[in-house]
């Protein structure tokens, strides 16, 4: 009977044997562990996807928007050169509309994390709070410097942290591109080819202001406009700028316009001014 014991135990632990040596290690049939981004990881790569969405051939807004959370909200408040404090608030389409209207405009933006005044992770819940650095460019010309400090919030969703909350101060150091404050009014009532316009423009550190008088005179389809010392030609809907070089006399177009006060938004935004201003708003 003993015999017939030590026989099977021997034939149980030869077929077990036989079975390890078929069977691959556990480790080698299991895939790879990816370890998931910690939340400084995802922020860094959120800031980095920014920068880089300005400089893509192929820019796709969907490289940032995954890093936001599904209610992400924002709340920006900005003082400019001037002075005047701005807050505004939007959602993760808000936020990604702006963006692309930044690239629209043809301004690129370059942000920098300075230092990391806060890093907190309880859970599944984190907080970072930093000091950044945003430059904006036209072409390789610096236009704008601003520093800000910004709270985000961000929560662990199903193992992948995401923002969903961003919260900045921001300030203008210097700026010599922006919104431009305008003004354009009729000088004399009973003439409507006469006009003045008032326009605020960021020059550094503050804001310097220009007055000039605009005349129109001419008739039928063609006028000459005068805008200070500058000289332009209004003929079917099209805008000339006149330049002068010595005796030689050329024209540019500057673009279309129906009426007298486009005419005048049009010669200010896109030639006076096009170093200066992104857009105008009124000037009260």
């Amino acid at each position: 009977m003993k015999k017939v014991i030590f026989i099977a135990l021997a034939f149980g632990l030869l077929s077990l044997s036989a079975m390890a040596q078929n069977q691959k290690p556990a480790e080698l049939t299991n895939k790879p562990v990816v370890e998931e981004m910690t939340a400084t990881q995802v922020l860094n790569a959120f800031y980095s996807n920014w920068n880089a969405y300005f400089t893509s051939s192929t820019p796709n807004l969907e490289s940032l928007g995954k890093y936001l959370s599904s209610d992400f909200i924002f709340i920006r408040n900005s003082e400019t050169v001037d002075g005047k404090v701005q807050t505004l608030r939007g959602s993760a389409e808000d936020m990604l509309r702006d963006i692309k209207g930044t690239r629209d405009s043809k301004l690129r933006a370059d942000r920098k994390i300075i230092s990391v005044t806060f890093n907190q992770t309880v859970s599944h819940l984190a907080n970072i709070s930093a000091v950044i650095a945003l430059n904006y460019y036209q072409d390789t010309t610096l236009v704008a410097e601003v520093k800000a400090y910004t709270s985000h919030s961000m929560v662990n969703e199903n193992g992948v942290w995401k923002i969903k909350n961003m919260s900045t101060d921001r300030v203008a150091e210097q700026q010599i591109f922006g919104v431009c404050p305008c003004r354009i009014t009729r000088t004399n009532a009973d003439k409507s080819d006469m006009f003045s316009a008032k326009v605020m423009y960021p020059s550094g550190n503050s804001f310097e202001s220009e007055e000039l008088a605009i005349s129109f005179r001419g008739k039928g389809a063609t006028s000459i406009v005068t805008v200070g010392s500058n000289y332009y030609i209004w003929k079917e809907n099209i805008v000339y700028a006149v330049k002068k070089d010595g005796d030689k006399t050329s024209q540019e177009i500057v673009g279309k316009a129906n009426n007298n006060i486009e005419v005048i938004t049009l010669i200010l935004s896109k030639n006076i001014f096009k170093s200066q201003c992104l857009r105008f708003e009124p000037l009260k």
